[in-house]
């Protein structure tokens, strides 16, 4: 038999834990990476899903005469700014996906959270961060691709080192940041 000393006479932890209700994050996604990029841009609507880049040709002979002074009876000066004939146009793309949900799932699994919100928020989250790699990295569009020879920096043999780094920042240390 077991003595009275070795029986416990309290609720033990393990079988407390049963009845108690967890307190539970939101889903949390390791890829999701803040939005810093997306608020530094500016941003323009395009109406018709094309953005059409008119530059002009020549800028260095772009060569304004002007006359101050009300009066002058001389004629006037002329002079006219040319614009490319073919300007560059990037053409709008969609990014989409279709989120499947069954409703058996969100009728019995929403509390604490809500599953159709957080499947929902997730999937934008996602589909930002694809935005943000087009906005770098596509061949078409993108940053990197945009960038001219005087924007680049060479590394010093093969991949970036630190030392690639510091011509970097000493390239933009004087310029005006982002405000």
């Amino acid at each position: 038999m077991s003595s009275p000393q070795n029986e416990s006479q309290a609720l033990g932890d393990l079988a407390a834990r049963q009845l108690a209700n967890a307190t539970k994050t939101v889903p949390q996604l390791s890829t999701i990476t803040p939005r810093w990029l997306l608020h530094l841009l500016s941003w323009v609507p395009v109406e018709a899903g094309i953005y059409r880049v008119n530059r002009v040709i020549n800028p260095e002979r772009v060569a304004i005469k002007a006359e101050a002074g009300a009066g002058t009876d001389g004629p006037l000066p002329e002079t006219y700014v040319d614009y490319e004939t073919s300007p560059r146009e990037y053409t709008l793309r969609t990014i989409s996906t279709l989120l499947d949900i069954h409703t058996r799932v969100s009728d019995l699994y929403s509390s604490p959270h809500d599953q159709i919100a957080q499947q929902l928020r997730l999937t934008i989250e996602t589909i930002k961060e694809r935005q943000e790699f087009e906005l770098v990295n596509s061949p078409e569009y993108g940053l990197l691709a945009q960038a001219t020879p005087g924007q680049t920096i060479r590394t010093l043999a093969g991949a970036p080192t630190p030392d690639d780094l510091d011509a970097l920042i000493t390239k933009v240390w004087k310029t005006p940041s982002f405000s």
